[in-house]
């Protein structure tokens, strides 16, 4: 098998990880799928979520491939002033957690076009609300899909770059139709441990190389 791997340019370490995330991503989803009985177990996990839970999921989003890659490539190419963007976004996160997600709760709505609708008792507010959704949306997805159809395409050489996107495409869907907010928050505690071993050993390594 690694051989036939080999020879077609994959790298079988790589090709085997690649398997085991895909497959851990989908059983989060079926496994929560059975846990989520209503609505606020689907859009808000319940509210059973603990704090050290939700952190680590808030990290792991931090610490995605634009942080992990495209921050350590833009500060390679451009310098330190590249180190603004994530100082920037980390804010980012605590203006939506103080204005955004602690009115949400307050009010008891589980989306930004619930709590529009709900305020201003306007169907009409909610539409509006659901195209920002949908705007700002599409230009966080875009480059999350250029990621994935780029990096597929490098671990399986002669993979068209579309098939990519589609694949990754299909699991993220997958996994957020079946487990919810849940589902999404396992998937992002899991991502955020990954991660952190990503981060960790070449530091170490890189320590000992330097200090000896």
């Amino acid at each position: 098998m690694n051989a036939l791997l080999a020879a077609q340019g994959i790298n079988p370490w790589i090709a085997v990880c690649s398997l085991v995330t895909v497959v851990i991503t989908v059983g989060m989803g079926f496994w929560t799928a059975g846990k989520s009985k209503s609505a606020g177990d689907f859009f808000v996990a319940g509210r059973s979520v603990s704090v050290g839970w939700n952190a680590s999921a808030i990290s792991g989003e931090y610490l995605s491939a634009a942080s992990f890659m495209g921050v350590a490539g833009m500060v390679m190419a451009t310098g330190y002033d590249a180190l603004w963007y994530p100082v920037c976004y980390a804010c980012g996160y605590l203006f939506l957690l103080l204005f955004i997600a602690g009115p949400l709760r307050r009010f008891g709505a589980y989306t930004i076009p619930d709590f529009a609708e709900g305020r201003y008792d306007s169907p009409m507010f909610r539409k509006i609300a659901v195209c920002f959704v949908l705007f700002i949306g599409f230009f966080y997805t875009m480059p999350q899909m250029k990621g994935a159809g780029t990096t597929l395409a490098y671990i399986f050489p002669g993979l068209p770059y579309w098939a990519g996107v589609v694949v990754v495409g299909a699991v993220i869907t997958l996994n957020v139709s079946l487990g919810g907010m849940k589902g999404i928050t396992y998937t992002q505690v899991a991502q955020y441990c990954v991660l952190i071993l990503a981060y960790t050993i070449p530091a170490i390594f890189i320590s000992l190389q330097l200090t000896g």
